[in-house]
């Protein structure tokens, strides 16, 4: 293309089409990973107080962030083989011994609560099947007697009133 003198306009020079394919996917990917690094800060968690009152803020953050969130600001120290990928999102308040139950609520764990802190083994997260067995309460002897008869409303409004026989 020529310019002609005094034209200040400037022609684009052309492209190969390989080379706007390359900008074309270099774009896409750029985008693709703003979006996921979007969804990575949208996890969040916010603690504040004391060990007698934790207010924890959780927000699409898995139960591992919220521990270690836990260790950061309390004495509070935890193992566990499991992943601890459950995702959580509410607010838990409360002293840190409850708060801590109630994000680990699902998992199996120990606590042990002494005065240096919190020591915390998060076993596996619970069977939805599985519920704690109460023992069978052992049998009442049983006695050669009959059992007491059965009142009336009436006669029990007089027993109650002293009036009764």
């Amino acid at each position: 293309m020529r310019r002609l003198p005094g034209d200040t306009s400037y022609a684009m020079p052309s492209r190969s089409p390989a080379l706007m394919r390359r900008l074309i996917t270099l774009a896409l990917v750029s985008a693709a990973l703003l979006v996921a690094e979007g969804g990575a800060a949208y996890a969040q968690v916010q603690v504040s107080g004391q060990a007698e009152a934790v207010r924890i803020e959780v927000t699409d953050a898995t139960l591992r962030e919220v521990l270690e969130a836990l260790r950061a600001n309390f004495n509070l120290r935890y193992r566990s083989d499991d992943t601890l990928d459950t995702r959580l999102t509410g607010t838990f308040g409360g002293p840190l011994p409850r708060v801590a139950a109630r994000v680990l609520g699902g998992y199996d764990y120990a606590m042990k609560i002494t005065p240096q802190g919190i020591d915390v083994v998060v076993l596996r997260q619970s069977q939805a099947g599985n519920k704690a067995v109460t023992p069978p309460l052992p049998a009442r002897p049983s006695f050669n007697r009959s059992p007491a008869p059965v009142m009336t409303a009436a006669e029990a409004n007089r027993y109650e009133r002293g009036l009764s026989r």
